[in-house]
């Protein structure tokens, strides 16, 4: 029998850690199971995938936050934006040992080809009223929004093959910043 209670004797970042690893972890071997059953794969799976890695990068970010700042409360909508969290993460981590790419990012480049300022203020408005009308953190949870319906615009796709290729990077990711994070 597996407790609780000895993930809870540790600091609430550990436990966090721990959570992260376990989300990854499923995903990666539901992952395989489909790159390896392609008869049995659907997006229903594959999005469940996607679901358990957002959720499990999400913890992370949050686990290194907490370590920091034990205080920090993730209430509301930003706690399960990835851009906000991610940001935060690396203000707080800003050693070139800490960074990595972010899968599930929608960052806007602050140079875009040359986009006037008031485009690229309709581009960035754009973006952010998208990550409202379909968040990242739910689109891969349920098949409709909260209101009951279709998700709008929705053009979603998994391939396993090469998602678990990010699965794999992020997996070496942890590996090699849960260490430097569960210590001290």
């Amino acid at each position: 029998m597996l407790h609780f209670s000895d993930l809870q004797q540790q600091a609430t970042h550990v436990q966090l850690l721990a959570f992260s690893a376990a989300y990854l972890d499923s995903a990666a071997a539901l992952c395989e199971r489909l790159c390896l059953t392609p008869s049995d794969t659907n997006y229903a799976h594959g999005a469940v995938v996607m679901s358990m890695a957002f959720h499990s990068l999400e913890l992370f970010f949050k686990a290194g936050i907490v370590k920091l700042q034990p205080q920090e409360r993730f209430a509301g909508r930003s706690g399960h934006d990835m851009d906000t969290l991610a940001k935060r993460f690396f203000r707080l981590y800003p050693k070139k040992e800490f960074q990595f790419e972010v899968p599930f990012g929608h960052e806007v480049p602050e140079v875009v080809g040359g986009i006037a300022g008031d485009e690229l203020a309709v581009l960035r408005a754009f973006v952010e009223e998208r990550k409202r009308q379909v968040p990242e953190d739910q689109r891969h949870r349920y098949p409709i929004d909260v209101e009951g319906q279709p998700w709008q615009h929705a053009n979603f796709g998994f391939e396993p093959n090469s998602f678990l290729g990010t699965l794999r990077e992020l997996q070496n990711v942890y590996a090699h910043l849960q260490p430097l994070l569960r210590a001290g």
